[in-house]
């Protein structure tokens, strides 16, 4: 299994010289399987790129796209994705969130042929939607597991069992909700003996003075997670688009000297391989 990372940042894009290295734009990930498998989760800004790497493709499979959950930040890439005007591309958004009426809404209310010169309705590659079981799917003969995440709206993480391999990707997750829609211990046992977890740590303790309730989580509450769950890499992710790299390599460094967890910070390009 491979995951390439095309966004990492949370909120809002941070480009700039303070964020070159770990990237700025917001959330996109490639999952490929050991059986040449695509699978792509969210649309924000990094997408763009994303396709522009899809369209060299002569004969491109059926690529179904994971919505998380419908903040700007992982759906405001999807205008920008040139295969979604190609009519090669087959397309299917696939979500454990809402309804059907929902995510289509979501997703045209970006391109109505007004706030964006494109309309979802005239687009002409071959999409599709579709509303998917909360409790686990089954792609291209791998199981993907998911979990309610703690956030203001529906929102879902991901477990990817590939033979051996596990990946789990968590993000916009706050692990210690107030009024938590999944507890703490649940979150523990989906990342049980994962190789690679990913998790939301957009914040610092110093930070979540001012944002418990948000729907992130802190550097530490990942780090903990990890440990307890017997993961083997925790790779932060959602950085805060006021973070510049050296307070994340900064951070990273300082929590790697209180774990026995492998900690990365997620960069943009980066390429993971299970």
């Amino acid at each position: 299994m491979k995951v390439t990372f095309y966004g990492v940042r949370g909120s809002i894009p941070a480009p700039g010289a303070d964020t070159y290295r770990y990237g700025g734009n917001t959330t996109c990930a490639e999952v490929i399987t050991s059986s040449g498998y695509r699978m792509i989760i969210d649309c924000g800004t990094g997408i763009r790129k994303l396709g522009l790497k899809l369209l060299k493709e002569k004969d491109p499979a059926a690529i179904p796209i994971f919505i998380t959950h419908a903040h700007w930040d992982h759906v405001q890439g999807l205008p920008f994705f040139l295969p979604i005007y190609m009519p090669r591309f087959k397309l299917m958004f696939v979500s454990a969130n809402d309804s059907f009426d929902r995510l289509y809404q979501t997703l045209y209310n970006q391109m109505d042929g007004y706030v964006f010169p494109a309309d979802l309705q005239e687009v002409q590659s071959q999409v599709k939607f579709e509303i998917i079981d909360s409790k686990g799917f089954d792609f291209g003969g791998v199981h993907f597991d998911t979990i309610l995440n703690n956030h203001p709206v529906p929102t879902h993480g991901l477990r990817i069992k590939d033979g051996e391999k596990t990946f789990v990707f968590i993000t916009d997750n706050e692990l210690r909700a107030e009024k938590p829609a999944t507890p703490y211990q649940d979150f523990a046992a989906f990342c049980r003996g994962a190789d690679i977890l990913v998790h939301d740590a957009q914040y610092t303790e110093e930070d979540m003075k001012k944002t418990r309730g948000w729907g992130h989580s802190t550097f530490g509450e990942a780090v903990k997670l990890a440990e307890e769950a017997g993961v083997k890499r925790l790779g932060f992710f959602h950085h805060d688009p006021e973070r510049t790299d050296d307070q994340l390599d900064e951070i990273i460094k300082q929590m790697q000297g209180t774990t026995q967890v492998k900690l990365f910070g997620t960069r943009e390009g980066e390429v993971l391989e299970l």
